[in-house]
């Protein structure tokens, strides 16, 4: 029987023979009718009521404290759930209702299934395909500092005001992030001063939305300061830059690199995380670049690579050695499918991965892969030799 909680609100909605007031979502979180779309008839008014929310934040969306009943669930399919809801937060502005409120609900529910599924959440910040970047990115960026904030012992309300900074810290700019993913030339002087601007007005943006969280604000602020002193807006040297505020813009800064742009693709995860660690205590702090690799690891879970037998796959989890994780292995030695993936160790000789691939490279869609973390299903998804 359909859930009908909504019905009452949808029939103010959904009016035959007018035009739609606001975009509508299926359940799930998909756009189900674009606002200004006209209703023609009673048949589609029912069907629609039956199947749609007015905004996505009416869909379900548990807290922390209720992710305990959830058992089996796709890391895959939670990672773009999460993107097209802050989507429509960022997009909302200052039209959004209960924004802080919903920023922090989504901040703690990407936590929780982090926590309780760091590889898939990792493998989905890698492998599912980008929709609006801006969203994705704080998105990846948040899974990221989850990883990174287990190791630091935050209490929950400074961990929660650091994922909230990294969910809303291009609130002002996510329209033309969107845009500029799919742009090759450079900026323009108009682009410039927009992203150069981007952190106070995006803090001014979260005053005016009614939050009032100081550390929240600061790490806004301060998400683009460097370790060497030219970032912006205030030109802090290292001395002055609050340490989260670092280590939000070091998350940030790998996110964008394991990203693809339209008009180009991601580098391998290999490639992009020597490039922050050759950066270490120039660029960046040493130990969190460290502290980085580490709970990352060289390959991080979603990464494509080729063992020291000439077989392919994808990493499956992290392991205590950066280089040595477990990987799915997807192909033979011959470039033939597996029938269900294998596991192979590769602190092993025999499986030492010897490069990274990219996906082109190994032909499997990543659509194919996601069953592999989903929870409770992976005994049942791989083979053991």
């Amino acid at each position: 029987m359909a859930n009908t909680d909504n019905a009452p609100a949808l029939n103010q909605v959904f009016r035959v023979g007018e035009a739609l007031r606001e975009d509508v979502y299926t359940r799930s979180g998909l756009l189900l009718l674009k606002k200004g779309h006209y209703v023609l008839n009673e048949n589609q008014r029912d069907r629609l009521t039956r199947m749609g929310v007015s905004q996505p934040g009416q869909q379900m969306m548990p807290l922390e404290s209720d992710l305990t009943r959830i058992g089996d669930f796709s890391p895959f399919e939670e990672v773009q759930h999460a993107s097209r809801h802050l989507d429509y937060l960022l997009g909302a502005g200052l039209s959004a209702q209960g924004f802080e409120q919903r920023v922090r609900a989504l901040a703690n529910r990407l936590a929780a299934f982090t926590q309780r599924a760091p590889d898939g959440m990792l493998a989905a910040v890698l492998l599912v395909p980008l929709t609006k970047y801006a969203a994705a990115h704080s998105v990846h960026v948040t899974i990221i500092l989850t990883t990174l904030a287990g190791r630091l012992e935050l209490p929950p309300e400074v961990k929660n005001s650091l994922l909230c900074a990294a969910l809303t810290m291009n609130l002002s700019i996510a329209g033309l992030m969107d845009s500029l993913h799919h742009q090759s030339s450079p900026l323009s002087d108009d682009q410039k001063q927009h992203i150069e601007a981007h952190p106070l007005l995006s803090s001014a943006m979260l005053r005016e939305l009614g939050v009032h969280d100081e550390l929240w604000h600061q790490l806004v602020q301060t998400h683009h300061e460097q370790w060497s002193g030219n970032g912006y807006p205030y030109g802090l040297n290292r001395e002055h830059i609050e340490p989260l505020s670092h280590l939000l813009h070091l998350a940030d800064v790998t996110a964008a690199k394991l990203a693809p742009r339209g008009y180009r693709a991601a580098l391998k995860p290999n490639q992009a995380l020597a490039s922050v660690f050759l950066e270490a205590d120039k660029t960046f702090d040493y130990r969190m670049t460290a502290m980085l690799v580490k709970e990352l690891g060289i390959y991080p879970p979603g990464c494509f690579v080729q063992l020291a037998n000439q077989e392919m796959g994808v990493v499956l989890h992290r392991r205590n050695r950066a280089n040595a994780p477990c990987v799915a292995v997807l192909r033979s030695n011959d470039g033939a499918s597996y029938s269900k993936p294998q596991l192979r160790e590769a602190s092993k000789s025999q499986y030492k991965i010897t490069h990274a691939l990219d996906q082109q490279q190994i032909g499997i869609r990543p659509q194919y892969l996601a069953s592999l973390w989903k929870r409770q299903r992976i005994g049942a998804a791989l083979s053991n030799n």
